[in-house]
């Protein structure tokens, strides 16, 4: 049945009175701004929950949701409030082994004392680099050999000082022995090379041998803790092998590295606490299935240690593999955020790695709109307002917020969750309003305006391409065998709609209907699909009487650049019709829809902008009246136009109607109805469906006589 909407149908009204408040300032005053609720996620609320709980091994969390959807914040805010009153890991501190250096002693120090050790062996150092000199210069000059009281001196004082270290740092905190080993091994490794501090070359080269060697024992603080509150909640924006495992940092003049070079990476940090990556961040190149991050990762959750390695000791350079330090145990929640793509991509080529993640926190990108939903949304920008210093919002300007939120969904029965891309229009309206005044409806709408300007740059030179007539595309008139279809164009930062001319050319013969976009293999499956499920609509219509007997060629007049998505069957069977039966079509009216093998009429995306693409295009020609859209019955409750298309219907200057069936439009298109068939399969003549048989029942004719002379 063909409908005609009204204006009223063409958005949703929703009364500022209802929302219980004048400005969003009343909101805090009421308690009503606590966004630590999840708006309308209470699914991945209850799924990250248990995932906090769940501390056995792998139990680590997929977070899949897109962006603005509050997926990052929330999981994080949630990690943050629940390890707040964990107590802070342990440093991690390198020392030198003297009898193995390449595996260096590691110590496990309360948080803070990592540093406080670091200072006092440093202090150790630069104390005697100075005194170790003095004491040798106290042999006689005649003594050719160490000199009893010298090293006796030595060994007093570098024993004094490692004493005064292990009271201040180690009470309670590591095994004695360990110390011992170490600070004995520091002895006597100072002893056995005192010559180094009464060589005879010059000064400076002197100083530079002494610190290198003295320098081994300061301390390596490879993890520091210090001032940490709670357990750490660590997010990696931009992981690399060094970022996420640590290394070993070459120097300067040759590869050559030491234990002082050992350094910790996210994964250290997060130790006891909580890491978050993004998926698509570690996936890796997706062309040769490489993912080296994903398969280190994989390893790491797997044997729950890490070992610190350089990224090239994998290529084999020995100079890169003198370290060899103890694995490291972690015991940490990992979280990856991911869109729906790349989860499903690690699913399809990384399924082993998934399971480790047997919590899944998916969140909702839109949620049945209600009075309570509503509210929460107008109490999170209430705290968006008073946390970054806006004016706040009237309920007028909040009720016209939540209308963005259902035409971005574009749903009235539903509104976007994609929360995070209010923010900025909240900021850009804000600065738009007086000082001491609320933001109100006036500043959402420029604020709207504005961020349409900046986006419509792509959309305007289509349009003026139509306008100078390089684009031919006429939306007054009536013309056979041509209909406007509309396309949906995304540009990423944009998306809107364009009209496109669709003709249809037919004559006798066997060939059926060529698609020309696809012969040039310009179109993609969904539209092939499409047109398959046309031709056998058309060919069942008229299989008792006129079986089709025809060559008929369709294609998007100057479309170059592919055509995808099924949105168009409806308006191509029209032009199809159209030259089968020789009656003309109304070019200012502009369909789309979807068609199923029966005829009934199928919901499409985009058509907000579809709608908008062809008024827009009618009102720059000039609107008279006869212009509008033909679209399915099935996208009414999609249907969110901004006022000025609302305003003309309601001024009779533009029009939409609905479909249930594909033939419900031809009426509106022709002006003649479809027609029905008899018992025998045969229609009125009077109708669009009696002249297309009239037709291909000549084209059968001339066909058999065509294929008798030449047989």
């Amino acid at each position: 049945m063909l409908s005609k909407l009204t204006p009223q149908q063409l958005n949703i009204s929703i009364d500022p009175q209802s929302l219980g408040f004048d400005t969003t300032a009343e909101l805090l005053l009421h308690g009503q701004h606590d966004v630590a609720q999840w708006i309308g996620q209470e699914r991945a609320f209850a799924a990250a929950s248990l995932g906090l709980r769940m501390q056995h091994p792998g139990y680590h969390m997929l977070v899949i949701g897109e962006p603005g959807s509050g997926r990052i914040s929330l999981v994080r805010k949630m990690m943050e409030q629940a390890l707040a009153e964990k107590p802070a890991p342990a440093d991690l501190v390198y020392l030198l082994n003297v009898q193995l250096p390449e595996k260096p002693i590691l110590l496990r120090l309360k948080a803070g004392r990592g540093s406080e050790l670091r200072h006092l062996l440093e202090q150790f150092v630069r104390k005697h680099l100075r005194i170790i000199p003095a004491l040798l210069q106290r042999r006689p000059s005649t003594e050719t050999g160490s000199g009893a009281g010298g090293e006796a001196s030595l060994k007093a004082s570098l024993e004094q000082e490692l004493g005064r270290i292990r009271q201040q740092i180690l009470p309670g905190l590591l095994e004695p022995e360990v110390f011992e080993r170490w600070s004995a091994g520091l002895v006597q490794e100072v002893l056995d090379h005192i010559e180094l501090f009464s060589t005879t070359a010059n000064h400076q080269e002197a100083d530079d041998m002494q610190d290198a060697f003295l320098g081994r024992f300061r301390a390596n603080l490879l993890l520091s803790n210090d001032g940490l509150s709670g357990s750490p909640v660590i997010y990696d924006a931009d992981p690399s092998h060094a970022s996420l495992f640590g290394g070993v940092e070459a120097m300067a003049d040759h590869h050559f590295a030491d234990f002082m070079r050992l350094k910790a990476g996210n994964l250290l940090r997060a130790n006891g606490g909580v890491l978050i990556l993004h998926l698509e961040d570690i996936l890796g190149d997706r062309q040769d299935g490489s993912s080296p991050l994903l398969e280190k990762l994989g390893r790491v959750l797997r044997n729950r240690k890490l070992q610190i390695e350089d990224a090239g000791s994998a290529s084999g350079n020995a100079a890169l593999n003198t370290l060899m330090p103890e694995a490291l145990p972690l015991d940490f929640k990992l979280i990856l955020v991911a869109s729906r793509d790349d989860y499903y991509y690690l699913h399809e080529q990384h399924a082993d790695f998934l399971q480790y993640f047997r919590i899944k926190v998916e969140f909702a990108d839109s949620v049945k709109a209600t009075p309570d939903i509503y509210r929460q949304i107008a109490g999170y920008i209430a705290h968006h307002a008073d946390g970054n210093g806006l004016p706040h919002f009237s309920a007028p300007a909040v009720a016209r917020l939540l209308q963005v939120l259902h035409e971005w969904e574009e749903d009235k029965c539903r509104v976007s969750l994609a929360l995070g891309r209010l923010l900025p229009l909240l900021q850009e309206a804000a600065a738009l309003t007086q000082p001491g005044n609320p933001t109100g409806v006036a500043e959402v709408e420029q604020a709207l305006a504005a961020t349409r300007q900046r986006h419509d740059y792509a959309e305007e030179q289509i349009r003026d391409s139509i306008l100078d007539g390089e684009l031919k595309i006429a939306v007054t008139g009536r013309q056979v065998g041509r209909i406007n279809g509309l396309t949906h164009i995304d540009m990423g930062d944009a998306a809107f709609g364009s009209p496109v001319q669709i003709s249809a050319r037919c004559h006798p013969g066997r060939q059926g209907i060529i698609n020309i976009d696809r012969e040039v293999k310009l179109t993609g499956p969904q539209h092939d699909k499409g047109m398959f499920i046309l031709q056998h609509w058309l060919a069942a219509m008229f299989v008792q009487q006129a079986p089709l007997s025809l060559n008929a060629s369709l294609v998007f007049e100057q479309e170059y650049h592919g055509v995808e998505g099924d949105s168009a069957s409806c308006a191509e069977l029209y032009a199809l019709l159209s030259s089968l039966s020789g009656l003309p079509l109304a070019q200012g009216i502009a369909v789309t829809g979807a068609m199923n093998q029966h005829g009934d009429v199928l919901p499409i995306g985009g058509i907000n902008e579809k709608i908008e693409g062809h008024f827009r295009l009618c009102e720059k020609l000039g609107l008279n009246g006869q212009q509008g859209v033909l679209l399915p019955a099935s996208n009414l409750r999609h249907v969110l136009l901004h006022r000025d298309i609302i305003l003309a219907m309601a001024e009779g200057k533009f029009h939409l109607y609905t479909m249930e069936h594909v033939l419900d439009g031809i009426a509106l298109l022709t002006g003649l109805p479809a027609g029905s068939a008899d018992k025998e399969g045969a229609y009125p003549a009077d109708t669009v469906l009696g002249h297309v048989q009239r037709s291909l029942r000549a084209y059968q004719d001339i066909y058999r006589r065509n294929h008798y002379h030449t047989g």
